[in-house]
């Protein structure tokens, strides 16, 4: 397909963005008070800080500065130049520059576009977690059409306070015809230390070893009994694919889904990147056509306990049964076993120095 990237890097006419940002959600275009006053509280101590020195004598305050003095004043002198950085930052986010640029390019090339979304409500690994606060996606770029296409990053907040952890995706969302199951490649390439950039950890004995050279790209994981249903799937011409177009995503087959997931934004304003992202989705969904075909004969075999062994093609059932639909995943021992050898390290060396 022909992309016009031209909304991305083209000069903006500030009169349609004035009306743009007046659709954008509080999500996104926060009211200015709530950025405004924190840089205040935080410019305090500089303006407390002139009163003094006005008060005491500017001349004589240097005189008698001591080191001590001096400590004393760096954080009083430093949060109004931390509170200057925030607001630059703050105001930027509020300009509604990025917002309007990709909204401006998805209409260009007959996307639809929504800056912020709850959720989503997605079966993929990456949108839910165990103990999450919140989660939304923004810059969400889709397309109806064969198949339906979106493209979106995800932020997705665990616990809160000094227990908060916040992680951050970008993805890429193709609808399929039908179920398939959970199937899962880990890119080889975004591993760091040998341990995979997943959100989750998938049991060992549900990876599945496939000719070739795929092995050095993926690690392909699919449920107990369905590796004959993996192969058949991921035929050398299907592999092929993945390798040369999606070899820098880890990827996931889930319900009548099939994601693609990098731990960097991907909907952006980098033209290069959407020309990338486009091009592996037109290249994937000619592959995954095939995929139609597909049934699961674990879902016919109960069919044809019914009706004596035949099944006839009017009843035959889409779908996957209940043991292919999700991988099984395990817990992380790693952490526990690293707390465990930095307490004997820690153990061994206060008792070597007493």
């Amino acid at each position: 397909m022909t992309l016009d990237t031209s909304p991305l890097t083209d000069r903006i006419d500030h009169r349609a963005l004035r009306a743009f940002r007046r659709t954008l959600p509080s999500a996104v275009r926060p009211k200015l008070a709530s950025v405004v006053l924190p840089f205040v509280f935080l410019a305090f101590p500089v303006v407390f800080l002139a009163m003094v020195l006005k008060g005491v004598g500017f001349d004589r305050v240097i005189g008698d500065f001591s080191s001590s003095s001096v400590m004393f004043l760096v954080p009083v002198i430093a949060m109004p130049i931390i509170a200057i950085a925030l607001l630059v930052r703050a105001l930027r986010s509020r300009n509604g520059v990025r917002q309007f640029r990709i909204d401006g390019f998805a209409r260009a090339n007959s996307f639809s576009y929504v800056p912020w979304s709850k959720g989503p409500q997605l079966p993929g690994m990456i949108f839910s977690r165990q103990g999450q606060s919140s989660a939304y996606s923004t810059d969400v770029v889709s397309r109806e059409g064969e198949p339906p296409v979106t493209i979106a990053n995800h932020t997705l907040v665990v616990g809160s306070g000094k227990n908060r952890t916040v992680h951050r995706w970008g993805y890429v969302a193709i609808r399929l015809t039908s179920p398939l199951p959970n199937i899962v490649l880990d890119a080889q390439k975004n591993n760091e230390w040998g341990r995979p950039a997943l959100p989750v950890a998938l049991s060992a004995g549900q990876r599945l070893s496939l000719e070739g050279d795929f092995d050095r790209h993926f690690a392909l994981y699919c449920p107990s009994g369905y590796e004959a249903d993996a192969l058949y799937l991921f035929t050398p011409d299907v592999m092929a694919k993945f390798i040369d177009n999606a070899a820098a995503f880890d990827i996931e087959i889930v319900d009548d889904y099939l994601f693609l997931y990098a731990q960097r934004e991907l909907s952006t304003l980098d033209p290069d990147l959407w020309k990338q992202l486009l091009s592996v989705v037109e290249i994937l969904s000619q592959r995954v056509r095939q995929w139609e075909r597909w049934r699961d004969e674990r879902l016919d075999a109960e069919v044809a306990g019914w009706t004596g062994g035949v099944v006839p093609n009017s009843a035959r059932r889409e779908g996957v049964a209940p043991q292919g639909r999700r991988l099984d995943r395990r817990a992380e021992w790693w952490w526990v076993i690293g707390g465990i050898l930095a307490v004997i390290g820690f153990y061994n060396l206060f008792k070597d120095i007493l």
